[in-house]
């Protein structure tokens, strides 16, 4: 197959050294971005199967294009290194004239992870409200709502866990409760939410209460508690303890009441984690079979780092371990997103153990502040000048903005109108059309800080206008 590579002047040493095997045409325009189907009208693309174009110029029209010159003209990747990559799929997937060929690539690579991972389902221990739960299946996400503030806040939290991706749902039951209360919280619950629901709780009226709405799993059961067994009727039941030969004969007891049984050696906050993790060990080399949870919010809700690397550390751990559960919470702002975090990390993971290999490459990754492959830059400095700060502040006569974080989305306040949306550009765009800035430095300004809020939502973090995003452990001078 032949296949021509559309290039711009800056890229065309990259482009002939990543995309070998391919003939390359250098249009006469510097950035390959800026390359457009009018410059190409007069090209000859006779005896070429595939005329790849650069992944940035998506906005162009290049299916008309394509009709017009009668051979297939679709966007190659986003960067010239990449090429070594899907030249490679060529034959092999359909690329497209609206996604760049890099894009397109991991989204067919994930689909076919998550294909192959849930497929695994089909071997299983039981079923907990219709997940199924032990087996080969992927570990499955238990996700704890440890609080709310009222029943709308408890079905707010109910769909955010939902759309992060958890699999069982947890309301976590005080020491201290009122039984009116659990049983009007527990009804909204098991009516809203889509998801399974368990209550997590020694108490052995919580559990009744919990029985008596249809929840489908039980935390938790131990040698203190063990008489709460007489209320359990279809529900998985976690039994609980440190000691790894009670807690096999725990098991063992429990198992005779029903067969939906979870052992928990419990997960202990650092630093003693690696000591807890041979409970696990040793509960595994006793117990083959019963399904394992792993309580991973204990770690990272007691550390003060980021949670995406704990998370998928934990992850690959628990996989290690033949655990069928992982169990967590987002009670505070440094947690938040573990629950999608963790439901990437078990498709991770699976993936590492049924291709026996190093959990990467799938398609799936808990990158976020760093990345995986770091491009090569070129930059030609034959003359320049030194940044230096302006301290001259000129208002602008149109007025003045207020922009704040909101809900994931950028609140930009102007005397004239308020524009609400969750990219800077969007924003930025709106702001323009409607002649609310009339000052370069004015609206250099707003650009760099509506980057900054649209960063802030991204991460969840917090933002204050004229305040740089506090990014600590990559700060130079910290």
């Amino acid at each position: 197959m032949r296949v021509l590579l559309i290039t711009g002047k800056l890229a065309e040493e990259m482009v002939r050294k990543y995309g070998k095997g391919a003939d390359v045409k250098v249009c006469d325009i510097d950035v390959a971005a800026f390359i457009t189907p009018s410059m190409l009208e007069n090209e000859d693309f006779s005896g070429y199967d595939l005329v790849l174009v650069p992944g940035l110029t998506y906005n162009c029209n290049w299916e008309e294009f394509e009709r017009k010159k009668g051979v297939k003209v679709r966007l190659g990747p986003i960067h010239a290194y990449d090429l070594q990559h899907v030249l490679k799929l060529i034959g092999k997937i359909e690329f497209s004239h609206k996604i760049p060929a890099c894009r397109l690539a991991e989204s067919l690579k994930v689909v076919e992870t998550i294909k192959e991972i849930d497929a695994l389902d089909e071997n299983f221990a039981f079923e907990i409200g219709g997940v199924r739960v032990g087996g080969d299946s992927r570990m499955k996400v238990v996700a704890e709502i440890a609080s709310f503030c009222d029943f709308d806040d408890l079905r707010a939290k109910i769909d955010h866990y939902t759309e992060s991706g958890a699999d069982i749902i947890d309301i976590g039951v005080p020491l201290e409760f009122d039984e009116e209360w659990l049983s009007k919280t527990l009804k909204v619950a098991v009516d809203y939410s889509k998801l399974p629901l368990s209550i997590d709780t020694f108490n052995k009226k919580a559990i009744e209460i919990g029985v008596r709405h249809g929840v489908d799993m039980v935390m938790s059961i131990s040698k203190d508690n063990f008489d709460a067994l007489d209320l359990i009727e279809d529900q998985a039941v976690v039994v609980v303890e440190r000691d790894v030969q009670a807690l096999v004969n725990l098991v063992g007891k429990v198992k005779e009441r029903t067969e939906k049984v979870i052992a928990d050696p419990i997960l202990d906050p650092p630093l003693k984690v690696a000591e807890s993790i041979m409970r696990y060990v040793e509960f595994r080399t006793l117990d083959g079979e019963t399904p394992v949870l792993f309580g991973a919010g204990n770690v990272t809700e007691l550390s003060d780092a980021d949670s995406i690397g704990i998370n998928a550390l934990l992850a690959f751990i628990a996989e290690e371990l033949k655990c069928n559960l992982m169990f967590t919470t987002e009670a505070s702002p440094k947690t938040y997103g573990s629950v999608r975090e963790l439901r990437l990390a078990s498709y991770l993971a699976k993936a590492a153990r049924i291709r026996n290999s190093p959990p990467k490459d799938a398609g799936i990754s808990l990158l976020a502040l760093k990345e995986k492959v770091r491009y090569e830059e070129r930059v030609e400095l034959d003359g320049f000048v030194n940044a230096e700060e302006s301290k001259e502040f000129v208002r602008d006569p149109l007025g003045d903005f207020i922009i704040q974080v909101f809900d994931g989305k950028i609140v930009c306040k102007h005397d004239k109108m308020t524009i609400v949306g969750e990219r800077a550009k969007d924003v930025a765009d709106t702001a323009i059309r409607n002649n609310l800035l009339s000052r370069l430095d004015h609206a250099a300004y707003i650009g760099r800080e509506l980057m900054k809020a649209e960063i802030a939502a991204l991460l969840h973090k917090s933002y204050i206008q004229d305040r740089d995003l506090n990014f600590g452990f990559y700060k130079k001078n910290s």
